[in-house]
């Protein structure tokens, strides 16, 4: 009874002060990494400015925080969890650069988006041009033929109007010769005294049929001309007129086109100017992000040090309340050894041990630890002497 009691407070107190190292070196850990972070991100705005005045306060920053974790190393060194706080700085660090590389991916992802969009934009605008292209070449094309058509009918009613007045020029031509030709086999018939005698006679009046026939030939070729320069006038009209309505029509496509054009243009330009809002959120939720996780890792330290003495506090009291039930168990000893009639050493139980294996008599060894009692330490010295 008399060793159980001191044993167990000597492992609650181990315990505890196990547990308050543990917690220290992890929240330590923790404290050195976000201070790193800062001290890196001084250091690249140090980079960015010139040799001055500016810099060099910059620097004064950064070597305060590298004094800072300097003092950190050796508190960790002389609590004995440098390793505790060094493995937790490296998982803070971890996690930091996890989540700043799932920010970036989501900032890619979302300028991956905005791209695709404004790709899809210009394929749909390139698709209406080609569109509005064919319709015009299509409708180049009716005009043409339209313009072919019409000069097509215009000769061949050229065509015919010249055939026609040939043909009454032929006609007139033959009925004059067969007039003259009847006449004058008339004359010759009759005799040649009354062809000296009449002067002018019947001849007079065959000439006389005769140019009446022709001037009939020359104004129904007249006729025909004029005919023919008509029918020219209006075909060269209808053509001018066609060519008029393909030129309008080729003026509307060209509008058109133009139009579809200046959509494509607004459409590319609102694509991209989403693609840069978008890309401005991406940046934006970018700085969100990182003002977050500096704001966590803030409140994360500020806990981890208001935690840190918390445990230290409450490991005080621990060891306090585990040194108080220790001296009302030594007392419980020495009264039970009294009682027994056995004189039982001041020593703790590790002195105790000690002692034995090295063969010191403990009733002749002076304690330094409290109340007199024996410490490892003092073993050792007794046997040195």
């Amino acid at each position: 009874m008399t060793e159980q009691g001191p044993n167990l407070q000597q492992q609650m107190q181990e315990q505890a002060t196990q547990s308050a190292q543990d917690f220290y070196g992890q929240s330590m850990g923790k404290v050195k990494s976000q201070i790193q972070n800062y001290r890196s991100q001084l250091e690249e705005y140090s980079e960015q400015l010139p040799e001055g005045d500016a810099k060099a306060q910059i620097q004064e920053m950064v070597d305060s925080y590298m004094e800072l974790e300097g003092s950190m190393d050796q508190a960790a060194q002389d609590a004995g969890v440098e390793d505790s706080m060094n493995e937790a700085a490296e998982q803070t660090q971890q996690q930091m650069q996890e989540f700043a590389q799932e920010t970036a991916q989501q900032a890619q992802d979302a300028a991956g988006q905005a791209a695709g969009q404004a790709q899809e934009a210009a394929g749909q605008a390139t698709e209406q041009a080609g569109q509005v292209a064919g319709q015009a070449q299509e409708a180049a094309g009716q005009a043409t033929d339209q313009a072919g058509q019409v000069a097509g009918q215009a000769t061949d009613q050229a065509g015919q109007v010249a055939g026609q007045a040939q043909e009454a020029a032929g006609g007139a031509a033959q009925q004059a010769q067969d007039t003259v030709g009847g006449l004058t086999g008339g004359l010759t018939g009759g005799g040649g005294d009354e062809e000296e005698e009449g002067g002018g006679g019947p001849l007079g009046g065959v000439t006389e049929q005769a140019g009446q026939v022709a001037g009939q030939a020359q104004e129904a070729a007249g006729g025909a001309a004029q005919q023919a320069q008509d029918t020219a006038g209006q075909a060269a009209g209808q053509a001018q007129e066609a060519a008029g309505q393909a030129t309008d029509q080729a003026g509307q496509v060209a509008g058109q086109a133009q139009e579809a054009a200046g959509q494509a243009t607004d459409q590319a330009g609102q694509a991209a100017g989403q693609a840069q809002e978008t890309a401005g959120q991406a940046a934006q939720q970018g700085q969100q992000a990182a003002g977050q996780a500096q704001e966590a890792a803030g409140g994360a330290a500020q806990q981890a040090q208001d935690t840190a003495g918390q445990a230290a506090q409450q490991g005080q009291q621990a060891a306090g309340q585990a040194a108080e039930q220790g001296q009302q168990a030594a007392q419980q000893g020495q009264q039970a050894a009294q009682q027994g009639g056995q004189q039982q050493p001041n020593a703790t139980q590790a002195a105790q041990q000690k002692a034995q294996e090295m063969g010191v008599d403990l009733s002749q060894v002076q304690g330094s630890g409290a109340e007199g009692r024996i410490t490892v330490r003092d073993v050792i010295g007794a046997s040195n002497q």
